[in-house]
This record gives structure tokens, C-alpha cells and sequence, in this order.
């Protein structure tokens, strides 16, 4: 009889959301069966379409609790008395539900982070339970919790530390870290950021595992970034699709941009850039003086496929990463850096050397990084000359070569 793992991730698959595809690849390769107890999100249509083709699929039984946007309010904050309400049943449903079936392994995850409050809960009672915690961000000292708000309405300015009170809350990832058995990260950036705050930091790291982002290769929507006719444009397309917000500053880009169009007349018939969702109003403004309207475009943001589309058909993929350069660490890795480097198209890291991006975009070749403003135009310089192919090996990248990194 195969051990059983009891999942308590917050949120799951179907539903699309960087995290909940996280979970799902870390978990399928294991040779386990699980019950997934988790809120109800809005079902993604090419998600559902990829797991009815996998056939790791079937050994996750799903069982749901309360509406994900009840649950989880962070985009209704009205909603939030209720939030509060369903957050604390779910911690109480998921013991029930774990003292219904032996269980050797548990699982859960930082975001949400009522997720691991339930871990904790079902070790507390449990401590013969062996508990992986995973995480994706750091809660504590986030620097993402000291935002601006002086620009801000005053419904923000109340909502935003509200927010981040209950919902990424540092008892989130002080639960896990100091009670689960195994800690789970992305990089070892994010490892050591996380856990460099606390006192028994040496120790703490004896028990962390680093599971790094991946693709399936037999789901269509990466085959689809595997399988394509590499384009060229005349004047060359580089795309951005990520939001823009906070830590993720594009000043030294701008001004990059606005010199480069002052020395060259016809900048724009040699390159353009194109933003996909949010952007701050600061950024916009700063377009509009700088006169950069015919090189910098936006946009409202694009379904996955659409985004996937874009890419293929990008000269060039741009990378805004969250900057902290006066920072030793800087742990925050955005996702679609996979999906860049399966491409291998030229990439354009506005990065510093404290990041994951900066360090994984160097190991795969990549000497288009760098988040200075002259740096910046030594890049875009360099991209506009260059025409080089890349051909680094995906073997690190895809999922199947982690199958016996969480249980052998």
C-alpha cells in the first residue's frame, strides 16, 4: 500500500495562479497518493484541459471548501469579515479532514498563508506527521510591506497594511520554518534571505531542500514554447509581460531609453518595446515627458496563451526584476524566467548581481543584464547589433529531473 500525503495548499489546480502550478509540479512526480483539501478557485480552461492529458493527474483527490475570493480577499477587501471567518474554518476543517485517513506526509504553502497556519495546527496534534512547507516569497522582513503609500487614496492607505496583515503576515512563514520538517524553496537566494532572520539560521538550513522553477515537457502550453519558428522583425520587438509595481522600478530604463533616443534619430525604426499589464502612473508620466510614446508601448495584461503567443513572437524578452541594490540578497525570482531561458531568445535582465535572475541569467550565458542607466544602454546597444542563437540545455529546467529531490 502507497503512503498517503494530505495536501493543505490553500488554493489548487485547476485554478491558474503561479503558486498553485508550483504545488502541482513539486507534487505529481512523487510516487504517493493525495488528498488535496483546498478553496474553490475559478477553473482555467487550458489548465483543465493539460490535466485531463496527464495522467500524474489521478492521483490527487480533490476535495473543496469555501470560494477561493471569500476566502482569500486580497482582491475584495469588503469581503474581508468573512475572509477572516473562512480562513480560521479552514485551519479547523483541515485537522478533521487530516483525522479521517492515515497520513505519512503533509504539504503546504506559504501563499496562501493560512495555508501553513493549517500545517501547523495538524502537526501540533500530529507531530508523528512528516511536513514539507513550501515557499515561493518571503513574508517576513518583505520589503514589498514598506511601500510608498504617500501617493496613494485613503482607502489604499488603509487597505494596503490591512492586507498585508492578514494576508502575508510573518507568523505565515514563522510557523512553517520553525515546525515543518522539511522547508522547500525556489533558489538558494530565497532560502537564505528567508532564513537569515532568524537566530538558529545554520540549523534552520540542515532541513531546506531547493526545488527550483520547472516546466512539464508533455503539457501542450510549454511544447508550444519548445516547438515554433523563430522570427525576426525588422525593427525588433521586445516584449515585457509582468507587472510593474513597487520594487519592480523601470527609472534607469526610461532614462536609458531617453538618451538613446536623443543620439539616435530613428531609434524607433530599429527597436520597440512592449509592456503587458500593470504599469505604474509615475512610469506613465515619465513616457509621456521623455517623448518616448513611439518606443515604449503598453497594454492591458494578456491571458497565459496570449502571453506565450507574444513571446514566440518577441525578438528580444525583457526582464524587470524587483531591485534592491543596496541589499546583499535580493530573493524574488519571477516565473517567467523559464519560459524565457525554453525559448532561448535574447534576454534583457534589468537585474542587479544580488538576484536569482542576475546569477541564473549569467549561468545560461546571458551578458545582457545589468539595472544602471548606462548599463542599460550598453545592452540595448548590443541587442540592436547582435543576432545570436542560443543554445543552452533545458535538462535543469524541466521538471522530470527533480522526481526524487522531496522523497526518494
Amino acid at each position: 500500500m502507497k503512503d498517503r500525503m494530505f495536501v493543505v495548499p490553500g488554493s489548487f489546480v485547476p485554478y491558474n495562479d503561479t503558486v498553485t502550478l508550483l504545488t502541482y509540479k513539486r507534487l505529481r512526480n512523487l510516487d504517493l497518493d493525495m488528498d488535496v483539501f483546498c478553496f474553490l478557485g475559478r477553473a482555467d480552461r487550458s489548465i483543465e484541459e493539460e490535466l485531463k492529458n496527464d495522467p500524474a493527474f489521478d492521483k490527487f483527490h480533490i476535495k473543496y471548501t469555501s470560494d477561493l475570493d471569500w476566502a482569500i480577499a486580497r482582491n475584495h477587501p469588503l469581503r474581508l469579515p468573512v475572509s477572516l471567518l473562512l480562513m480560521q474554518k479552514y485551519i479547523r476543517d483541515s485537522v478533521k479532514e487530516f483525522e479521517k485517513k492515515p497520513y505519512r506526509y503533509l504539504y503546504t504553502s506559504i501563499v496562501p498563508g493560512i495555508s501553513h497556519l493549517a500545517g501547523l495546527a495538524i502537526k501540533k496534534k500530529h507531530p508523528e506527521v512528516i511536513w514539507y512547507a513550501s515557499f515561493s516569497d518571503p513574508f517576513k522582513g518583505s520589503p514589498y510591506k514598506k511601500t510608498d503609500l504617500s501617493r496613494k487614496s485613503l482607502f489604499y492607505k488603509i487597505a494596503f497594511p490591512v492586507g498585508s496583515y492578514c494576508f502575508y503576515n510573518d507568523r505565515y512563514e514563522e510557523a512553517a520554518v520553525r515546525y515543518a520538517d522539511k522547508l522547500i524553496f525556489i533558489c538558494p537566494e530565497q532560502r537564505d534571505f528567508t532564513l537569515n532572520q532568524y537566530p538558529d539560521t545554520e540549523k534552520l538550513k540542515e532541513k531546506t531542500v531547493i526545488y527550483p522553477l520547472t516546466y512539464l515537457e508533455n503539457w501542450q502550453m510549454y511544447r508550444d514554447l519548445l516547438d515554433y519558428e523563430p522570427v525576426r522583425h525588422e525593427v525588433k520587438r521586445a516584449v515585457h509581460l509582468g507587472r510593474l509595481y513597487g520594487l519592480r522600478r523601470i527609472d534607469s530604463f526610461l532614462e536609458a531609453l531617453k538618451e538613446l533616443n536623443d543620439e539616435i534619430e530613428d531609434l524607433d525604426q530599429q527597436i520597440v518595446f512592449h509592456q503587458y499589464s500593470e504599469i505604474q502612473k509615475e512610469d506613465i508620466a515619465k513616457i509621456r515627458e521623455y517623448g518616448l510614446e513611439r518606443l515604449f508601448f503598453i497594454h492591458d495584461k494578456v491571458s497565459y496563451k496570449e502571453s506565450i503567443d507574444l513571446m514566440k513572437e518577441a525578438d528580444i524578452l525583457v526582464l524587470f526584476d524587483t531591485l534592491m541594490p543596496n541589499e546583499k540578497i535580493q530573493p524574488y525570482l519571477p516565473s517567467k524566467i523559464v519560459e524565457y531561458l525554453m525559448l532561448k531568445k535574447a534576454i534583457m535582465g534589468i537585474c542587479d548581481p544580488n538576484s536569482p535572475s542576475y546569477r541564473i541569467l549569467k549561468e545560461y550565458g546571458y551578458d545582457t543584464v545589468g539595472s544602471d542607466k548606462d548599463t542599460i544602454k550598453a545592452n540595448i546597444l548590443r541587442l540592436l547589433e547582435e543576432d545570436r542563437s542560443y543554445d543552452h540545455s533545458l535538462t535543469k529546467l524541466n521538471n522530470d529531473y527533480y522526481d526524487k529531490v522531496l522523497i526518494d
